[in-house]
């Protein structure tokens, strides 16, 4: 349920984390610019390879970057979250959009045209060089999951997104909470398997007790264990 109110809008993007080297004033600048809405889960936000050249600042909820094959095939490349931006690829090279995505849950998002978001870029420094690392940082992960694709068999590359997620879910100490599991079709769709191979390697780690579901939470019960796992396919996941 989306609970962000009008009277916050000024506010909203103090958690965008492109713009945390911006101030109070110039957050709200741009807040002002955006056009602001509600959008319902399960809907269609961008289309693949259409022309549009929004850029989508996330304030609640969580979108989903699909693309699908000829046969029908669904890749899923990724979840972006709260105080994240999409659609930024089109906005900068001019190109058709590069995924489809789609909203996994209520969401509530400011978006800005391609040229406005590119006039900000030449007007903060500042932003620019986020944008910059941000852009490198997607540009690692996907390199990453290029090589397991390549080098990697199908319960390694259940491990590596595990691990993942277990580390994206800030754990403390050496269990992890993965709070929003995918479910096994979604996680196959993430490393390009099926999802047999996703049960089949869960209910492994569960025997070893590394792996537990609890309510609607997945525990790593040894982070420890599952990191030196990976570790073992000689790629660190945080290289």
């Amino acid at each position: 349920m989306i609970t962000v109110s009008e009277s916050k809008r000024p506010d909203a993007l103090s958690e965008i984390r492109v713009l945390s080297t911006l101030d109070g004033a110039a957050k709200r600048s741009i807040a002002q610019l955006c056009r602001w809405q509600k959008i319902a889960q399960n809907t269609q936000i961008i289309s693949h390879q259409d022309c549009t050249d929004d850029v989508y600042f996330l304030v609640q909820g969580t979108v989903r970057a699909i693309s699908y094959s000829v046969d029908g095939k669904e890749v899923s490349f990724r979840d972006i979250g709260p105080g994240e931006i999409f659609g930024e690829y089109a906005a900068i090279d001019g190109g058709e959009r590069s995924a489809n995505i789609f909203a996994i849950t209520d969401i509530f998002v400011g978006s800005l045209s391609g040229r406005a978001f590119r006039d900000l870029l030449a007007r903060y420094p500042e932003l620019s060089l986020a944008v910059m690392r941000l852009l490198t940082q997607q540009t690692r992960d996907l390199t990453k999951r290029i090589f397991e694709f390549s080098a990697f068999a199908v319960k390694n590359r259940i491990h590596s997104e595990l691990l993942r997620l277990a580390l994206a879910s800030r754990p403390t100490g050496n269990i992890a909470e993965i709070e929003k599991m995918p479910t096994h079709a979604e996680m196959a769709s993430r490393i390009s398997t099926h999802r047999e191979a996703v049960t089949r390697e869960f209910n492994a780690l569960a025997r070893l007790g590394l792996m537990e579901k609890r309510g609607r939470s997945t525990f790593i019960n040894d982070l420890a264990a599952l990191q030196d796992m990976v570790s073992s396919f000689d790629y660190p996941v945080d290289a």
